[in-house]
């Protein structure tokens, strides 16, 4: 069931907590080898979609239940599919609140990433009031680093995440989101 006080609505889309009722459709999205590609984690959904899906949703439920925050289930408004998978996540190897995001590419190029993004910067930053966030992109993913830069982010170097996961960093400070938010 979803909780309405924690459903949102953006121009476009509208964004479900993450749980147990989407754990089909998420499995659907990021079983796609387009949709995982590019994640740290993209051979071990590769081998086991559903086993990862339900893992993430497990994981969805802890961090709602313990910091008011956590991932989306994301429909277009008035629809009933799952078409993307994107929130705030406490990374523990990174020490931080990363904002993600991943559509299903039959909604790609319709700027939905950018939209989430900087709906997940309002709500990290005015809602729970938040420092800094940050987020990862394979090297290799240059779009969603330009989503990232569209939405006030900035190059932070390199991680290494364990098991030779290695991502490009981004971040924002809450000061400068506020500044870019000034600017007319």
């Amino acid at each position: 069931m979803t909780d309405a006080a924690s459903t949102i609505e953006t121009a476009r889309l509208r964004l479900e907590p993450l749980a147990a009722p989407h754990l089909a459709g998420y499995t659907a999205l990021i079983a796609q080898p387009d949709v995982h590609r590019y994640l740290s984690r993209a051979d071990d959904i590769a081998a086991d979609p559903a086993g990862q899906a339900a893992r993430i949703v497990a994981v969805s439920s802890e961090q709602w239940a313990t910091r008011g925050y956590g991932p989306f289930a994301i429909f277009e408004k008035g629809g009933t599919a799952l078409i993307g998978r994107g929130g705030l996540f406490w990374i523990e190897a990174l020490q931080d609140v990363e904002i993600n995001y991943m559509f299903d590419p039959t909604v790609w190029g319709r700027g939905y990433a950018t939209e989430v993004a900087a709906e997940f910067l309002a709500i990290g930053f005015g809602r729970h009031g938040l420092r800094r966030m940050v987020a990862t992109t394979n090297p290799a993913n240059s779009a969603s680093a330009l989503v990232l830069r569209k939405v006030g982010m900035r190059p932070a170097g390199s991680k290494e995440l364990g098991g030779g996961r290695i991502v490009d960093l981004h971040e924002i400070f809450r000061e400068a989101w506020m500044s870019a938010r000034s600017t007319p």
